[in-house]
């Protein structure tokens, strides 16, 4: 019988151990886009204004915190979703000066790089495109781990006017600022 029970315990140390090895090696695959959220700052006539974007979705996502240099991820969000805080603004975004939905419903992000910094500190390089324009653009995040879930936080900015948004009269940095801030909030499962 003590022979039994120690091999009931060894085994269950064994199978112990090894779950404490794999325990921060998930390679998270899968956006959560119902908890994820995308938002933009910006400045209009000295007031600073921000909305968020409704519809995020990953086409592509590999992402294991102890490999990070093998990460890739391709994010799509569908324009026709942006929330500028009120209906007229929504509308006018819409239009051929500014985002031209008609023409171009997506803005992308593709990575081309994905660097440690250090313990949770990380920086995606990568290709901006929005409006038929294309930038290369590096954003810090920091990762962490929430349970099963993986939490990617960060921020960048970009000028609007490498991507051709705000056109004609609107083009007047005065009016609206070129700087535009974006804010990510990324949940990932395995």
């Amino acid at each position: 019988m003590k022979t039994s029970l120690l091999r009931s315990f060894a085994l269950a140390a064994i199978l112990g151990l090894g779950t404490l090895g794999s325990a921060g090696a998930a390679d998270y695959t899968s956006l959560n886009a119902d908890a994820s959220r995308v938002s933009f700052g910006y400045s209009q006539m000295s007031v600073n204004m921000d909305g968020r974007f409704g519809n995020i979705k990953a086409t592509e996502l590999t992402f294991d915190p102890e490999r990070p240099a093998k990460a890739k991820v391709t994010i799509e969000i569908a324009l026709a979703g942006i929330d500028a805080g009120y209906a007229e603004a929504n509308a006018e975004l819409a239009k051929d000066e500014w985002l031209n939905l008609a023409a171009h419903p997506l803005a992308t992000f593709q990575s081309s790089k994905v660097e440690a910094i250090d313990g949770s500190h990380y920086q995606v390089t990568g290709t901006l495109s929005i409006k038929g324009n294309s930038q290369e653009i590096t954003a810090p995040f920091t990762f962490r781990q929430d349970g099963d879930a993986g939490i990617f936080e960060g921020a960048f900015t970009f000028q609007r006017a490498d991507f051709a948004i705000g056109e004609g009269q609107w083009k007047d940095f005065g009016i609206v600022a070129n700087d535009i801030q974006i804010q990510f909030h990324l949940v990932a499962n395995p």
